[in-house]
Parts: structure tokens; sequence; C-alpha cells
């Protein structure tokens, strides 16, 4: 479960525009700082609110690193907010899933950012087209909140 969490906690950031739009600009200066999980849905399945408790989420530049207890990943984002839903791809640089992509779609509203991404379905190359997690699909779908300063 805890490997999940890191997978999609970096899916929650995005650091490198795949557009050079205005809106991808926007969207990345947004991204920065640190989240907190507020939900995480696995396969249709909530994870338990426990284990949320100790995950973090932190973007600065086009760089994320999220930890989860004692455990830190590290990655780089890129996003295309000009698709509909925009889209995200995650690669982590260290840890576990390190020299992996995963796929997803987010939105970004006021202080929170919702995302879902494809962490173990059909060897991660179906990006999510809707926020829903169903079961046997390897989408997991998170909620997000920034940390007040």
């Amino acid at each position: 479960m805890n490997r999940y969490l890191c997978l999609f906690g970096v899916a929650a950031l995005v650091l490198v525009a795949a557009d050079d739009s205005d809106e991808a600009k926007k969207d990345i200066e947004r991204f920065q700082g640190a989240w907190v999980f507020e939900s995480v849905e696995i396969e249709g399945q909530p994870a338990p609110a426990g284990a949320l408790k100790e995950s973090k989420l932190t973007i600065d530049g086009k760089k994320f690193t999220m930890k989860e207890g004692d455990e830190i990943s590290h990655g780089t984002f890129t996003i295309d907010a000009s698709k509909k839903p925009k889209t995200i791809d995650g690669t982590f640089t260290d840890g576990p899933e390190k020299g992996k992509t995963i796929l997803g779609i987010y939105e970004l509203e006021g202080d929170t950012y919702k995302a879902c991404f494809n962490v173990a379905g059909k060897d991660r190359k179906e990006r999510p087209t809707k926020f829903e997690s169903k079961k046997g699909s390897g989408f997991v779908v998170e909620v997000l909140k920034r940390v007040k300063k």
C-alpha cells in the first residue's frame, strides 16, 4: 500500500510542461509547495486513513519529493494542460520505482489537487480518461490539499 501512495503522490506534482502554454505555466506555479493526502482510492478501495497520515508530497521547481514515513522517493513530471482532461506523467529518479513512469490525469482547483494514475494496470501504458478507480484497473485516484504556510 505504501508503495502505491508513493507512486501517486508523485503524480500529484507537476514539474515540467509538455506544452508551453500559459495555462501549463500557471499550473506548474500552482503545484509548487507541500501537499498532504486527503484521500486515496486504490482499484476501487479507499486507503485506510492512517496510511495517509505520514505521507507528504513536496514540489520544488521541476522536481518532486514524496515522503511516506521513513521512505523517500524523488522524480520529475511533465504535464499537458491543453488536453481534456489535463495529463501528467511522473518519472521516478530513485526509490523502489526508480526509472518507472506513471501516466495520469489531473485537476487543480484552488488548494485541491485531484489525480488519477495508472500504477499497475496493463503495463502502465494506458492513461486514465476519468477520475475513477475500479477493481482490477490498476488505477489510483487521489485527492491532495495544499499545506498552508
